[in-house]
């Protein structure tokens, strides 16, 4: 049965979103043309007035213009949907999914403590699933870390029933909302493995860790993923190189 897309969602996001896509991929190359008003009504299955608000949406990003008389060109094909937080995201972001799997031994409906609430920065009270189990690299037989995720109850659907997950979860929350994750916000600090933990990843007791937490928000702001790497200290290293007139550049991996 195929998904639908989170009608939270506003629906001209998601055409703007479609139409991005088309742009990147070359269906609407820069330069060009879009397709007239009717036209993609048609293409799309929407209202003009949606047609109207996705294309200002993007007119708002530099994406598109638009000159009376003209009509709207395609002035930028925009990020890259599929490098997008990922050009350099095992560096910047330290996200592992491409190469590696998480094994989820455990999950379920929870409802969040005032303690959980705060430190995700959200409302106590509300529904997440969770999920949570080791995550190893391609080959290897000993885990490089504890993750461990929390999804908004609106896209819950997505991991309920998956034992193996072998890619970026906030893609796979793009693709069943059709909203783009607007920003991720990181926070990194250094950790004792508690007891539980330690046990699960095989270490010693009290052994040291950097913990790694995300936040995946909404163009609205809204929580929709958070997630936690307990990653510990022998098995994991972060490189930072700067270079004149570069780009900062981060490398993250275990060891």
């Amino acid at each position: 049965m195929t998904r639908q897309a989170d009608r939270s969602v506003p629906l001209y996001l998601q055409i703007a979103h479609k139409l991005e896509r088309r742009i990147h991929d070359g269906t609407y190359p820069v330069g060009s043309l879009l397709p007239t008003e009717s036209d993609l009504c048609s293409a799309f299955e929407v209202s003009r007035h949606t047609i109207r608000q996705a294309i200002e949406q993007l007119k708002r990003t530099g994406v598109l213009s638009a000159r009376k008389g003209v009509g709207t060109r395609v002035e930028s094909r925009g990020a890259d949907w599929r490098n997008r937080f990922r050009s350099h995201y095992r560096h910047d972001l330290f996200d592992f999914s491409q190469e590696s799997e998480l094994r989820i031994d455990r999950s379920g409906d929870v409802v969040l403590s005032a303690a959980q609430a705060r430190e995700m920065g959200t409302s106590s009270g509300k529904s997440f699933f969770y999920a949570a189990g080791p995550r190893y690299f391609a080959g290897e037989s000993e885990p490089f870390c504890w993750n461990e995720v929390f999804l908004d109850e609106s896209v819950a659907e997505i991991l309920r029933g998956i034992d193996v997950l072998r890619q970026a979860l906030f893609e796979m929350v793009e693709r069943y909302t059709g909203e783009r994750i607007a920003s991720i916000q990181q926070d990194i600090m250094p950790v004792t493995i508690d007891e539980e933990k330690c046990r699960l990843l095989g270490v010693e007791p009290g052994a040291l860790a950097l913990r790694m937490t995300r936040r995946y928000l909404s163009s609205g702001g809204r929580l929709l993923e958070y997630a936690v790497q307990t990653l510990p200290a022998d098995r994991f290293r972060y490189r930072t190189i700067l270079s004149s007139g570069q780009p900062d550049r981060s490398d993250a991996d275990g060891s």
